[in-house]
């Protein structure tokens, strides 16, 4: 089991309410990532999870999301880590900064913070690196792959 793998299902069972939040524009080939997978987990995650699919605004969703005070928040993310493509990586908010985000309003970490200044939570950023973020196209099958196995750790979780 890879090393995010390990912290995701760690963070995920300790956690007595999470809320799994998309983001990413899914008009764009990879940068949609974040938002299809919150579409395959709908459904298949236990009462405590909560999903929102922020597309490329989540920062209109954080009335909703401290209303739900919950103790984890997982935003999951297409994320230009210069890795190869598919890469998941769990990204720390504080070094989140060396990471880009390309396709929301406003920067991912305003987000974060405005959130933690807001409701104490932990955050985790699932980063997963793309190839193509052009529109109109289909999610690359690396970046296919990696979303399916991340939607296959999740539903796994007891």
């Amino acid at each position: 089991m890879e090393s995010w793998q390990h912290q995701l299902t760690a963070a995920l069972r300790n956690s007595p309410r999470t809320v799994i939040i998309g983001v990413g524009n899914d008009l764009k080939a990879d940068d949609g990532v974040g938002p299809y997978i919150v579409k395959q987990l709908q459904n298949r995650v236990p009462e405590n999870v909560e999903l929102i699919n922020a597309s490329t605004v989540p920062e209109n969703f954080i009335s909703r999301l401290c209303d739900m005070n919950p103790s984890l928040v997982l935003i999951v993310d297409a994320a230009l880590m210069n890795e190869p493509p598919g890469t998941i990586r769990l990204i720390d908010k504080d070094t989140i900064g060396g990471v880009a985000f390309s396709t929301h309003q406003l920067p991912l970490t305003f987000f974060i913070e405005y959130v933690l200044n807001q409701i104490e939570t932990t955050i985790l950023v699932l980063g997963i690196q793309p190839l193509n973020v052009e529109f109109t196209q289909p999610i690359t099958p690396p970046v296919q792959e990696a979303a399916d196995k991340i939607v296959k750790t999740i539903t796994e979780i007891k």
